[in-house]
């Protein structure tokens, strides 16, 4: 008998031992999630500055995910290439808005997807230029596509030598209407949004290859310990579950994904410009 209320006093304090642990750790990962470093660039329409602060359909899913969490929604604005640098490098650090690929599945570790929008090849509609596939496009004198964005690398991956390293991605359609680029590789978003800014009418301009459909990620550093990530899904879900994703989604005019979203993919390659 007596060993019997031995052991079922040891299983009550190993469960009162266990929940007085629990606690401080739980509440030590939240305070992990809430101190990660936030970095993004400007680039509309997914995220940009303004008068205001930052905009753009990222920028708002992921500030409303570190308002949930406690976090100071504070992120800094850098050059693409210089934000990747520091993430791949430094454990507690994201970045947005990303587009997860298969090569960059094990660089990071991925929340999303917070934004899906499908990417092209894009000409001018009074170009001379007959492409009808990626073959096509090799032989132009310059395809345009961000520094460090997924495009870039995966182009060149391929084998394409033409390849016009953007660093003011927000300029694109500028340099493709001047003829400085031939070929220019975006998502639907944004020519939608320089076409607007640039004042170009829509017939001026035309998608020639279908690239696929991109999802766009929040995307934190190798080194980052499972535990603060997790968080961050967690409220990623619930935006996801009471509606605020389609309401940021009707306010810019990106398809905010669902469980139940088609996931398209038409082109040879599936890439974007993050």
């Amino acid at each position: 008998m007596r060993r019997v209320v031995v052991i079922v006093v040891f299983v009550i304090v190993a469960f009162w031992s266990r929940g007085m642990f629990a606690a401080p750790q739980a509440e030590a990962a939240m305070e992990a999630a809430r101190s990660v470093r936030i970095y993004t660039e400007d680039f509309a329409p997914f995220n940009y500055t303004t008068d205001t602060g930052l905009a753009g359909a990222g920028a708002d899913v992921v500030r409303e995910m570190a308002r949930r969490l406690g976090h100071d929604g504070k992120f800094e604005i850098l050059p693409w290439k210089r934000a990747l640098q520091i993430v791949d490098d430094t454990p507690g650090t994201a970045v947005f808005s990303m587009v997860r690929t298969a090569e960059r599945e094990p660089e990071y570790k991925w929340v999303g997807p917070i934004i899906v929008t499908r990417g092209w090849l894009y000409k001018m509609t009074d170009s001379d230029l007959d492409i009808r596939g990626l073959e096509d496009a090799r032989k132009v004198a310059a395809i345009g596509v961000q520094a460090g964005g997924a495009a870039e690398r995966i182009l060149h991956e391929k084998g394409f030598k033409n390849l016009a390293s953007l660093y003011t991605p927000g300029n694109a359609l500028q340099l493709l209407a001047s003829d400085r680029i031939d070929l220019w590789e975006a998502s639907d978003l944004v020519m939608e949004h320089q076409r607007r800014k640039f004042e170009i009418d829509p017939s001026e301009i035309e998608p020639v290859i279908g690239l696929g459909t991109y999802e766009l990620y929040l995307a934190f550093s190798p080194q980052t310990p499972d535990f603060v990530v997790a968080p961050w899904q967690r409220v990623l879900d619930e935006l996801r579950g009471d509606g605020t994703f389609a309401e940021i989604g009707r306010k810019y005019g990106v398809i905010i994904p669902s469980e139940e979203a088609e996931v398209l993919s038409d082109g040879d390659i599936n890439l974007m410009t993050r």
